[in-house]
């Protein structure tokens, strides 16, 4: 097992990647402390896994309330006495014409996507310091490398953690922590399924025509199912990555090849 004895906070673990990597990681042998604003979804994650005869610990959390962020972290050391990696998975889109779009729905953006993010971290580096060693995972997407049309807010926010990661790479190498993020193309999430269909309706297209066209965006032809995003992070939570820090992997069916 990859992840033996590893204690792993992930949120936004109710499903699409969240869902996948828990599944994965509780097979792999980890310790699971997941996260989701959403309980329902969080509980049927939990349920799958003990289907499995693994068990997981779950907070539901809103990843922009910071004392809440914090409580998690804070009751996950208390009770393992050690914490090895951090995934910030959570995340949200929301899409549209710069012009149309709201500060709410940007506000909303920044508030999940990247102040979400900054909170797990903030609050788990004193930890990784005291510890000696630490792994921080973050999720961008391919979104944070090209431009995409009505989704310039979307894609300011992913650029934002792309950055965050590299620089928090270099801040904490000399603590033995790691920092590292994903880049998901298309992937066949609940997330990307409303944007489609948001993208559809306003079209007045049918939402499989709409969902083509994501899908050659891509040189694969087909969406990522969200078990070949966990597989990457995996590989960034085990031991294989140990010489890796400050950068990106990009998981995206060719799209930035192009």
């Amino acid at each position: 097992m990859r992840l033996k004895d590893k204690v792993v906070i992930l949120t936004g673990a109710a499903s699409g990647i969240g869902r996948a990597t828990a599944i994965l990681f509780a097979n792999e042998g980890a310790t699971l402390v997941l996260s989701d604003i959403d309980e329902v979804g969080l509980k049927e994650t939990v349920k799958i896994i003990e289907k499995n005869n693994r068990v997981a610990e779950f907070f539901k959390v809103d990843v922009t309330n910071p004392s809440e962020v914090k409580k998690m972290i804070d009751k996950t050391w208390e009770k393992y006495e050690k914490i090895d990696v951090l995934i910030n998975n959570a995340g949200v889109v929301r899409v549209g014409p710069i012009e149309d779009f709201s500060e709410e729905d940007y506000d909303l953006l920044i508030n999940v996507n990247l102040k979400g993010t900054f909170f797990g971290c903030k609050y788990i580096v004193p930890y990784f310091k005291k510890q000696g060693y630490g792994n921080i995972i973050n999720l961008a997407s391919v979104a944070a490398h090209i431009g995409q049309v009505n989704h310039a807010n979307y894609c300011s926010t992913k650029a934002g953690i792309l950055a965050m990661t590299k620089a928090l790479g270099l801040e904490l190498a000399p603590y033995n922590i790691r920092v590292n993020s994903i880049s998901p193309g298309a992937t066949d999430t609940p997330m990307l399924r409303s944007d489609v269909a948001k993208n559809a309706k306003e079209r007045g297209v049918d939402f499989e025509v709409v969902k083509k066209e994501f899908e050659q965006e891509g040189v694969m032809g087909r969406w990522a199912n969200p078990d070949e995003i966990a597989n990457g992070i995996l590989f960034l939570a085990s031991d294989e990555s140990s010489y890796m820090t400050g950068t990106d992997i990009l998981i995206d069916g060719g799209w930035t090849a192009r």
